[in-house]
């Protein structure tokens, strides 16, 4: 009668245990799964964590392509300016540079009075012109007679400037050079320093032919000679 007991025991026993076995996982060879990080959440206030706000429903829409980049405007250099603003040369200017520029040469037959007397006068000048855009500079040389009573006869470098208008050319003139006095009645024959200062204007009917009227005054140092001359200007080109 004892052996009851204990055989009921031992069912308890394994009623009891076997709840706690079925309750317990299987065993596995893999390693348990790691949980994964998580990136801590941004502040509330922090204002890069936060989503872009949603544009209000009437705000208009940006176009999001690149702003095109302005271009300086292209400016014309002055010397481009200055040759389109300047006007083309008339026909009357390019004969009055033509005549007044390279080589040239004229005779200018003319009165000369010296006491207040009247004599014949020429003279004939030599030249090489420059244009200079606005007036043309011509040195040369002139020589000239005056068949007065003594007779002069003058030799010397000048400056030619001349004022070029359509074919109208006012001019100015000076020079220095040496002066002959010739023997008279009563008085002998003198050299001394030339001195000529005068102007007139010129007018340009062709590249070969022109007209004009001149008036200078002349000394002689040294002398008793002192005369103003005026007269015509013939001049030829070939």
């Amino acid at each position: 009668m004892k052996l009851f007991p204990a055989s009921l025991a031992l069912a308890a026993s394994v009623l009891v245990s076997a709840p706690l076995l079925a309750q317990q996982p299987a065993p596995s060879d893999a390693p348990p799964a790691q949980p994964e990080p998580t990136s801590p959440l941004p502040p509330a206030n922090d204002p890069l964590g936060q989503p872009p706000a949603a544009p209000p429903p009437d705000a208009p829409l940006v176009d999001p392509s690149p702003a095109p980049i302005a271009q300086a405007p292209v400016t014309e250099t002055p010397s481009v300016v200055r040759e389109e603003r300047e006007a083309p040369m008339s026909e009357g200017r390019r004969i009055v540079v033509a005549w007044n520029t390279g080589f040239q040469w004229g005779i200018s037959p003319g009165v000369v009075f010296v006491d207040g007397e009247a004599s014949f006068a020429i003279g004939l000048r030599l030249g090489y012109g420059f244009d200079t855009g606005s007036l043309i500079l011509v040195p040369g040389v002139r020589l000239a007679g005056y068949f007065s009573d003594p007779g002069v006869y003058l030799g010397m470098p000048v400056m030619k400037v001349v004022l070029p208008i359509d074919r109208f050319a006012p001019f100015l003139e000076a020079g220095a050079g040496v002066g002959h006095v010739s023997s008279g009645k009563e008085t002998a024959a003198q050299t001394g320093l030339a001195l000529l200062g005068g102007g007139g204007f010129m007018v340009h009917f062709s590249m070969n032919f022109g007209l004009g009227v001149e008036a200078n005054y002349q000394v002689v140092t040294g002398t008793d000679f002192k005369g103003f001359g005026i007269g015509p200007i013939l001049a030829l080109a070939f």
